[in-house]
């Protein structure tokens, strides 16, 4: 028994590593067509590609590195024929990540920036007991207002401060930048929330700053976005914050717009919350969830695309949705080994994003994580205090080298609560080292909202199946209602009408059908019989004596006994009678014509 049990073991064994090692291998294969057919499309074809096939060539096989620049408008912004904040960031980092000089193009990104509207800034003053604090701004005087037992504000702030919502202090944009000093006759703490104007989510920026009685703290709104034309540009302040992020300048000023404008209609086609996981470790949750169970993620009109953006940080990561994400790029990989059709700048984002490759030319003596380093975004890690090792330059994506490992304090230390199955956090949720959502503000059971899909018996969905339709019925965005195709039911109808015709012909003949199944159960009984294992024809046999069926004991010859009978003209000899087919013919007729004036 045992040594059956080990058999079977062993069988299991080998053939999990035979799949393992053949899902390997089909991994291994997909990329390796895809590289072959990206090479295809690109080598000596690069003056004919577009800023954005040119610079994700670049970063996935090293191609199109003269082109891309020649394309830029003096070495400063892409593409010469009308810059954006989008292009020239990604170019940035391609030409960068090639050994190209870009400090020219990161001034003037950094260059095109503006305040955002439509946000609210609030100066929070906090203390365990009632507490006089005085606020110094600016030229302004110094105004003294109250902290109340209940924590609500009171007194008159200036022209920079109002009272908002009783617990805060709204900041007037004009004093954006402006350092506010505050001090309290008792132990205090300040810090700075942002929200959007239209909306009760407050988010919390920066570190809490806390002082004893007599103590002093400051607080200074910086709050930006990369503009185009004075406007903000969401899509390209996204590439810009983690590419100059990926350079080593500071983007905090920039992440409060991100933030807030993430869940505007049209930002979310961007996918902004892989932007934010590679700049803060958050949102790693809000992003994974938004995989469609096929493997992909489709938030704009080019799942291809979509996914490269969604997977861009977990390059040096096995994760299981990446996994699932492979096998569905293995199910609609192209035969020529592209993606989407053949499409270039598809093909060229999903291999860097996902199996990128050092980009030839560029030497690196020795790995980051091999000397002892740690793989990061540059925000990450000016937060743990680590130092930017600026000469190792093979981590991949706009990740840095830091010289520290960045270690999560758990949930209660970051001030954080773990909400139950059924709550949701009201302001954010950080990751920590007890739990990947940890809530910093208060968790609340949310109100099922019912939509009007929904309540019409349709399903709110990204798009609809080739077996449903959609219909007009509204539907958080950027969801369609969808309902299930209605068959025609012609068919049905048809068949029925044929039933009712067939049972009231039924009714109206039924002595004639009734005569027509005796008269057919009598021929069918009289044409065949059953035999020893076969049926044999029936009919009026020879008149002769029958042959005796006793056996003769052997050595003995039987004979047949036949009677005297008077002397009658000599006959023919005697023949087997032929079945009488005309009779039977004139019964099947007979049947025939029975059915003919049935149907009649």
């Amino acid at each position: 028994m045992k040594k059956k049990v080990l058999i079977v073991f062993l069988f299991l064994l080998t053939f999990s590593l035979i799949f393992i090692s053949a899902q390997n291998e089909t991994t291994g294969d997909m990329s390796t067509r895809g590289y072959s057919c990206l090479e295809g499309k690109v080598k000596d074809k690069c003056s004919s590609l577009s800023t954005e096939e040119k610079t994700f060539s670049l970063l996935a096989i090293g191609e199109c590195k003269s082109e891309l620049s020649a394309d830029s408008s003096s070495n400063q912004c892409w593409p010469k024929s009308g810059c954006t904040i989008k292009a020239t960031a990604q170019a940035i980092l391609a030409l960068s990540k090639s050994g190209t000089d870009t400090k020219q193009a990161e001034d003037w990104l950094i260059s095109h920036n503006t305040t955002p509207s439509g946000m609210d800034w609030l100066l929070q003053i906090e203390s365990n007991n009632i507490t006089s604090c005085t606020i110094t701004y600016g030229s302004a005087t110094p105004v003294t207002i109250t902290v109340n037992d209940d924590k609500t504000l009171s007194g008159n702030a200036g022209s920079c401060l109002t009272v908002y919502n009783n617990y805060w202090f709204r900041v007037s944009q004009s004093c954006y930048g402006q350092e506010f000093k505050v001090s309290c006759d008792k132990s205090f703490l300040t810090t700075l929330l942002y929200k959007k104007t239209t909306s009760d989510v407050i988010y919390v920026s920066g570190d809490t700053h806390t002082a004893s009685a007599g103590g002093t703290t400051a607080e200074t709104v910086s709050s930006f976005c990369f503009a185009t034309s004075s406007l903000c540009d969401y899509e390209g302040s996204l590439w810009a914050s983690i590419v100059l992020d990926y350079r080593g300048y500071d983007v905090s000023s920039y992440l409060p717009y991100i933030i807030t404008m993430m869940d505007e209609p049209e930002n979310r086609q961007y996918l902004p919350e892989s932007f934010l996981y590679s700049l803060t470790s958050n949102f790693r949750n809000e992003l994974l969830l938004k995989q469609l169970p096929e493997g992909s993620w489709k938030v704009s009109d080019d799942k291809f695309y979509d996914t490269a953006v969604a997977l861009l940080p977990f390059q040096a990561e096995t994760i299981t949705e990446k996994t699932t994400a492979i096998n569905w790029l293995g199910g609609v990989q192209g035969t020529d080994g592209c993606w989407n059709s053949g499409n270039t700048r598809d093909t060229a984002f999903i291999l860097y994003s996902i199996w990128p490759r050092a980009i030839s030319g560029v030497e690196v003596d020795e790995g980051c994580e091999e000397s002892g380093g740690y793989c990061m975004s540059q925000m990450s890690c000016s937060d743990i205090g680590g130092e930017i090792l600026s000469s190792y330059t093979d981590c991949f994506g706009a990740s840095i080298c830091c010289s520290k490992k960045k270690t999560l304090a758990s949930c209660s230390e970051q001030g954080g609560k773990i909400c139950a199955g059924d709550e949701e956090c009201s302001v954010s949720t950080v990751e920590a080292s007890d739990t990947s959502i940890c809530c910093v503000g208060t968790c609340e059971i949310p109100e099922v909202a019912i939509s009007e899909c929904e309540q019409q018996a349709g399903f709110c969905k990204t798009s609809c199946t080739s077996r449903e339709k959609e219909i007009a019925y509204s539907c958080p965005s950027p969801d369609v209602c969808c309902v299930a195709k209605k068959s025609s039911g012609v068919w049905i109808i048809v068949l029925l009408i044929i039933l009712i015709i067939l049972a009231v012909l039924g009714i109206i003949f039924r002595k004639q059908l009734r005569e027509l199944f005796i008269r057919f159960k009598t021929w069918f009984k009289s044409k065949f019989r059953k035999g020893k294992g076969k049926l044999t024809p029936a009919g009026p046999g020879p008149r002769f004596p029958p042959t005796s069926s006793v056996r003769v004991p052997s050595g003995l010859v039987s004979r047949r006994i036949i009677p005297q009978q008077a002397q009658r003209p000599q006959a023919p000899p005697a023949r087997a009678a032929p079945v009488k087919q005309p009779a039977k013919k004139t019964e099947f007729d007979e049947v025939l014509k029975r059915l003919k004036e049935i149907g009649k």
